[in-house]
C-alpha cells in the first residue's frame, strides 16, 4: 500500500495485479509505504479503513481517495496457480507444481481451501463488507497503461513500470462446469470486475 498525502490518494496493493512493479515505480514518491511482509503490503480496504485511514486523514486537508487494480477473476487465479509452481515452493503444501489448473480452481472453491489454493478473494480485498464501501477508483489490470496514465496525472509524476514478479508460464485449461461454478460462487468478484474502469 502506498499513501500520497499531497494528492490525497491511497493505492491499495491487490495481490497478483502488478503491485510489486507499482511499488518499485512509485514508492519514492509516496509519503507512507507499506511493503515486504504480505500482510503489511497487501492491506485490504476493510483493514485500511479501520486501522490506517484515521492516521492518513490526520495529514490530509480533505477527503482521501482509494484506488486499486482488479484482475479478471479466472485470470487472477491463473496467476496464483502459475506463481505457486515456482521451484521455491517445491515440496511444500503451497506448491501447485504437480496439479493442473482445473484441480487448483476446484480446490480454491472448497471451504476451506487447502493451503495451495488459499489465496483469498479480490471481492473481500476491495470492499469493506457485503453491500458496504468499495475502493473509490477501481481499474482493470489488463488496462494497466490507462491506470498508469491516471496515476501520472493525479500524482504529477512520470509512471514507468519495471517488469517484476512475473509468474512462470503454465497451461490453464478449465472445463465449462468448473468455470460456471467459479462464476456462480464468486459472482461478487466478477461483478466488481465488470464495474471497474478501463
Amino acid at each position: 500500500m502506498l499513501v500520497f498525502v499531497r494528492s490525497r490518494l491511497v493505492l491499495l496493493a491487490t495481490p497478483k495485479t502488478g503491485s510489486t512493479a507499482l511499488h518499485m515505480a512509485l514508492a519514492g514518491h509516496a509519503d507512507m509505504v507499506f511493503r515486504n511482509l504480505p500482510a503489511v503490503k497487501h492491506i485490504g480496504l476493510r483493514r485500511y479503513m479501520r486501522f490506517v485511514a484515521p492516521l492518513v486523514q490526520k495529514y490530509c486537508d480533505g477527503p482521501v481517495e482509494t484506488c486499486a487494480l482488479i484482475r479478471e477473476p479466472e485470470d487472477w487465479l491463473g496467476s496464483w496457480y502459475r506463481y505457486r509452481t515456482r521451484p521455491a515452493l517445491d515440496g511444500t503444501a503451497r506448491s501447485t507444481r504437480d496439479m493442473d489448473f482445473e484441480r487448483f480452481v476446484q480446490d480454491y472453491l472448497c471451504a476451506p481451501p487447502p493451503p495451495h489454493a488459499a489465496v483469498g478473494a479480490q471481492g473481500r480485498f476491495l470492499t469493506a463488507g457485503k453491500g458496504a464501501a468499495r475502493v473509490d477508483r477501481l481499474f482493470r489490470h489488463e488496462r494497466m497503461q490507462t491506470f498508469c496514465g491516471w496515476l501520472a496525472g493525479r500524482l504529477e509524476v512520470e509512471v514507468s513500470l519495471p517488469e517484476a514478479n512475473v509468474s512462470p508460464s503454465r497451461p490453464m485449461a478449465l472445463s465449462d462446469a468448473t468455470r460456471d461454478r467459479l462464476r456462480r460462487e464468486r459472482a461478487r468478484c466478477f461483478a466488481l470486475y465488470e464495474q471497474a474502469e478501463g
